[in-house]
């Protein structure tokens, strides 16, 4: 292993006049360590380096020679220029690859300039998002944080030293505005009994009598909306297979960028889960399908569900390699040619060309049913990331939980108001909390509920940075449909995250081939 990092750590220690066991001190680190590191037998990270080089009273530049990788919980530095007070490094990042720093000696200015992918940066009690071809600029003199949203990041960080920048105050405390909900409701009596009981479950906002998987997740659903937190048992039943396979992670879009073992487990806590289900069923019946294509099946919860109550036999499309070995579902590559129903949960907005694939797929008459989430109506970038983050906080501030409420109600304020930046900065503040506080999978129910905010608060943040998820409105859906040959047949509001029947929210909208 090249030494030219160790031999350079004790040509500095000797010339301060410092012995290992006096450098090991002021640095806090072991002195069988800082040995180590001196004669090359092992790599410091990089918060060791960063508390060498503060002992040292030297920069982090300073003492790292060039085209040295120093790695620390998934993230990669590597200095690539030093001159005239200012040091550049490239920094990688993997998805949840994290650093909180310490305050650098010398109080520099920091900048992070993001070249690929989406990170949250910045000192703790302001933290900035930062996505592909933005920066974020703060003091480094105070404790900070990076850490990795997409898949991989990468930025330049940039140290510039006899800099000042002062840290803005955080404004005061306002509370998120309430709207009107709306919600569709299903009329029409079904001689289906399972059916019928969880339609007028949804529609009462009731317990069903009858037991069921969808009635299951429907109950702990009702129970947390009105104040008590609730897991449904699908979700130990999946930490149960997750806990007891050897799982082979796959390399698909969406596991890269979103934490599938964690969706496979958590999914069933997002709002309205349930509801989809009951939906997409009551169309599935009144339609007389039998049999059914899913495209991007996930965790098979919801297709399970409707297996149990309908009897029908469904095939999976699905491309997540976790998914497919973990939901017991017989998938395939692509949906066969002639197909005379498919129905998508969640997929719409993931999937490249989603509408043109099935309808190339789907026989004349055929019947596609979406159901998904949808933002409101949107004119630019900045009106799509504010409707995206009004959007994803509204399923969670319906969750009682006190973990980060504060700065959830913060980012929904401002993105009410029209104000992307700060906005962000709290939804940024909100990630970091809720992702110092999860650990290994747990299905204890605040840790549950947890792990589900950390899912929804990533989905968010990818997308605002046009990373996997790409949601749109109701309404630029049904126009892209029907420039595929898909007319609209029903359409359901579910829940509600904005006012109005066409507003945001998550939606089922049946269409048929013509």
């Amino acid at each position: 292993m090249d030494n030219s990092l160790g031999r350079r750590i004790s040509e500095l220690r000797e010339r301060r006049g410092l012995s290992i066991t006096q450098l090991a001190k002021l640095a806090g680190v072991s002195k069988s360590t800082l040995w180590d590191i001196e004669n090359g037998k092992i790599m410091p990270t990089i918060t060791t380096l960063w508390s060498i080089a503060n002992a040292l009273g030297v920069t982090f530049g300073e003492l790292a020679p060039y085209d040295i990788v120093v790695k620390d919980g998934g993230i990669e530095v590597r200095l690539i220029e030093r001159r005239h007070g200012r040091e550049v490094y490239l920094m990688k990042l993997g998805r949840g690859g994290y650093r909180r720093a310490a305050p650098h000696g010398g109080n520099p200015l920091e900048e992070v300039y993001v070249v690929e992918g989406a990170m949250v940066t910045g000192c703790v009690e302001n933290p900035q998002f930062v996505r592909r071809g933005k920066r974020a600029v703060f003091n480094g003199g105070l404790e900070h944080i990076y850490l990795g949203v997409a898949g991989e990041t990468v930025a330049l960080v940039v140290m510039r030293y006899g800099e000042r920048f002062e840290e803005s105050p955080p404004p005061a405390r306002r509370a998120a505005p309430h709207f009107p909900r709306y919600r569709d409701l299903i009329d029409d009596v079904v001689s289906n009994e399972l059916l019928s009981d969880l339609v007028s479950a949804v529609n009462t906002r009731q317990r069903p009598e009858r037991e069921s998987l969808a009635g299951d997740i429907l109950t702990a659903e009702l129970e947390t909306l009105s104040g008590r937190l609730a897991v449904p048992q699908v979700v130990a039943d999946n930490f149960k297979k997750v806990k007891g396979a050897g799982i082979e992670r796959g390399s698909s879009t969406f596991e890269s960028n979103i934490d599938a073992v964690r969706y496979f487990v958590y999914e069933p806590l997002h709002p309205g889960y349930a509801e989809q289900v009951v939906y997409v069923a009551y169309e599935l019946y009144r339609r007389g399908v039998d049999r059914a294509v899913s495209v991007g099946c996930g965790p098979g919860i919801r297709e399970a569900a409707l297996r149990e109550i309908l009897g029908i036999e469904i095939l999976c499309v699905e491309p997540t390699a976790v998914f497919r070995a973990l939901s017991g579902y017989k998938t395939v590559d692509e949906i066969p040619s002639g197909a005379g129903a498919v129905i998508s949960f969640g997929a719409s907005h993931h999937i490249p060309n989603f509408l043109g694939e099935v309808s190339s797929r789907l026989r004349e008459g055929g019947i596609l049913i979406v159901s998904d989430e949808f933002i409101g109506e949107h004119h630019d970038e900045k009106s799509r990331a504010l409707s995206l983050i009004q959007h994803h906080l509204t399923y969670l501030l319906d969750i009682p939980i006190k973990c980060c409420r504060e700065a959830l109600e913060f980012a929904y304020f401002y993105a009410s108001r029209g104000r992307l930046r700060p906005a962000l900065a709290f939804t940024a503040k909100a990630y970091i909390e809720v992702y110092e506080k999860i650990g290994d999978l747990s299905i204890g129910v605040e840790e549950a509920f947890l792990n589900f905010f950390y899912l929804e608060l990533s989905a968010l943040l990818l997308g605002v940075a046009n990373i996997e998820e790409r949601k749109t409105s109701v309404a630029r859906f049904i126009d892209e449909a029907a420039e595929h040959g898909l007319r609209l047949l029903s359409h359901y509001k579910v829940y509600s995250t904005g006012p109005g029947k066409w507003g945001s929210g998550t939606h089922v909208l049946v269409f048929k081939k013509v």
